[in-house]
């Protein structure tokens, strides 16, 4: 073969070239045709069906996943709540639904919708619309075509979910009859707290785990309202002069004289008018008490003042020297050793003033909380003017320590005295803050080691509890609640007119539950009590009803309690109250959010869609292969990106 190419080489060339072309024709051919022969072999057979008539194809089918490739990027918190971007079949449906409701527009509508998101994430348009096709294989034009169907969808999801204005008058009553039906019965309360039930002591891990678990929470404010985050707190000492010292020794002062009284009367005549009109003028001794009770009151104020002003003196003059940065003193470590103490303060003001020695006071090694110092005599109500003309308490002053960080309006600081505060009665304080910690979780259980314990047994008396309701709620429908209440250790307590909401809060929209005995306001139990009244039977009186049938037990795992009640009787709604509320857009809101009558969202689930319209697969194994598609949907910039 070889031989005879040579010999006809200018055959061969011919072959050559002719068999080259046969080659890129065919290749360009059946590359180009390949799509168009898989849908004609492959494209066109039936994936699914509607009850409508309606067919969806296997080219249908790659087509809704592109789609719902693109939704997923868009990253549409409706799509993600439904999870009709990771479901072909759930967004067909839903696609469906909103075209037939008219919600849906043109490729104009994503278009638009196209350059707000692109404004929004700030990126180019075309980058946005390149990086979406991209990432689903659509064609801009079916991008624009799939935007419009998810902001149809949108609309209405919208207008079905969040319609209090279409909701029906049925819907209405059943919502205020669940919610103002007023319930009067018995109830016993088990908690982990007062309950007998014997539980064994928690171990070391368990402790460590729930301080590491809740110690960086405020008390109360955790789960079941654990934590056992330390409030910022201090050691501090206070100097006291009290009201009464001064007053006596300014009531022995030659200020308080009859010659100095009568003076003061001569000079100051107008401000002791007749106490009723007579021809003749008053006398000094007429006036007597108002003059001496006048000049008692200047003269206490300024010798309070005066005391005030040795104190303020004689403390910078202690702190002479000792420099100053943004208003605080760079104090040296040793400045314990060398700081003007209290003690010392209170005898120099004896012996310059001839008052008893003021009594000083310490908190020593406790720790006092900031909380407990308003409720504390004397200091608690101290407070001064230096820092404006608002008082400033005891508290307040110790609040903006530097140490807590600090205030710009007030200048405090650990181991610097305050200013000279006064009571309402008079009294003289002057405080120092020794030391300072600020609010931290504890580093070890020490301190707080009663509270872990006792709420880790409160968890384990709560799990106890919820295990025996079987056994609690046999001997409540058998024996009463008197007899559970003994068992525990509990008392009974009677509960009236207990509702879901106030009528009263109900017409501004705020949907309260009723106080019940022990745990205040819970809607979980609140709730049950009242499904349970609303089965009752409304032929004979309630309690003629059996024990069992009016009796319940239902946990409140918020409270860490088991709730035991009793119905006596029920109040149905007025129906007077229920005209105002037909109108009240505020009630309808509630109404179109109560869980009891189901959401509206469940209407857009996937088995609803389906139910609804039939949906059936061709092939049968097409249900188990058919899973949603698994990984996080990409942000509009990022598919720009």
């Amino acid at each position: 073969m070889l031989k005879f190419f040579r010999k006809n080489e200018k055959l061969s060339r011919w072959f050559l070239i002719v068999g080259m072309t046969l080659l890129m024709v065919s290749w360009l051919v059946f590359d180009q045709s390949s799509s168009f022969f898989t849908d004609m072999l492959v494209g066109r057979s039936t994936w699914a069906t509607t009850t409508d008539g309606g067919s969806i194809t296997e080219s249908n089918r790659v087509y809704l996943q592109q789609q719902t490739r693109a939704i997923a990027a868009m990253g549409d918190p409706t799509a993600r709540a439904l999870g009709i971007d990771k479901d072909p079949v759930h967004w067909f449906l839903l696609t469906l639904e909103a075209k037939q409701a008219g919600l849906v527009g043109g490729e104009s509508d994503g278009r638009a919708r196209i350059a707000e998101i692109a404004a929004a994430n700030k990126v180019p348009e075309m980058n946005l619309i390149g990086g979406l096709c991209r990432e689903s294989g659509l064609t801009p034009g079916q991008l624009f075509e799939t935007i419009a169907q998810l902001s149809g969808v949108d609309r209405y999801v919208n207008l079905v979910s969040s319609g209090p204005a279409r909701l029906s008058t049925p819907r209405l009553e059943q919502t205020a009859a669940s919610l103002l039906l007023g319930v009067t019965g018995e109830i016993v309360v088990l908690d982990g707290v007062k309950s007998k039930v014997d539980v064994g002591a928690p171990t070391d891990a368990a402790i460590a785990t729930q301080l590491s678990t809740y110690g960086s929470d405020a008390p109360g404010t955790g789960k079941y309202g654990f934590g056992y985050r330390v409030a910022d707190r201090v050691r501090m000492e206070w100097m006291t002069i009290a009201s009464s010292a001064v007053t006596e020794l300014v009531e022995k002062s030659p200020a308080l004289s009859a010659l100095e009284l009568r003076k003061y009367w001569l000079e100051h005549p107008g401000e002791f008018p007749a106490a009723q009109i007579s021809a003749t003028p008053p006398t000094f001794e007429s006036v007597r008490a108002a003059v001496r009770s006048k000049v008692l009151a200047a003269t206490l104020a300024a010798k309070r003042q005066e005391i005030g002003k040795f104190i303020s003196d004689r403390l910078q003059l202690s702190l002479r020297g000792v420099p100053q940065v943004n208003g605080y003193f760079s104090l040296p470590a040793d400045w314990a050793s060398h700081e003007l103490a209290l003690s010392t303060l209170a005898s120099e003001v004896a012996a310059q003033f001839g008052l008893p020695t003021p009594a000083v006071e310490a908190s020593g090694e406790s720790w006092t909380e900031l909380a407990a110092i308003d409720g504390m005599p004397t200091l608690g109500m101290a407070e001064t003017r230096r820092f404006g003309s608002t008082p400033v308490r005891a508290s307040q002053l110790i609040q903006a320590l530097r140490e807590f960080g600090g205030k710009s309006t007030v200048v405090m600081q650990a181991r610097v005295a305050s200013p000279v505060m006064e009571t309402p009665s008079g009294d003289l304080v002057v405080l120092r803050v020794t030391e300072a910690q600020a609010a931290a979780a504890p580093t070890s259980v020490d301190g707080v080691k009663e509270a872990l314990v006792a709420d880790l047994n409160r968890v384990a008396r709560f799990g106890k509890l919820e295990a025996q309701m079987p056994e609690i709620e046999k001997v409540a429908d058998d024996q009463g609640l008197a007899v559970v209440a003994a068992n525990f250790g509990i008392d009974a307590q009677p509960f009236t007119e207990l509702r879901q909401s106030d009528k009263q809060f109900l017409q501004y929209g705020l949907k309260l539950p009723g106080q019940l005995p022990s745990l205040g306001a819970d809607p979980v139990v609140t709730k049950a009590i009242v499904d349970r009244a609303m089965a009752l039977p409304s032929g004979k009186p309630i309690t003629d009803l059996p024990l069992a049938d009016r009796t319940l037990v239902v946990a409140s795992p918020d409270k860490l309690a088991v709730a035991v009640a009793r119905i006596d009787s029920v109040t149905p709604m007025n129906a007077g109250d229920l005209a105002p509320l037909r109108t009240n857009p505020r009630f309808r809101t509630i109404a179109a959010t109560d869980p009891s009558l189901g959401s509206p969202a469940d209407l857009f689930t996937l088995e609803q869609l389906k139910a609804r319209h039939g949906f059936a697969y061709s092939n049968p194994r097409e249900s188990e292969e058919d899973a949603p598609a698994e990984g996080d949907a990409a942000t509009p910039a990022k598919a720009a990106s």
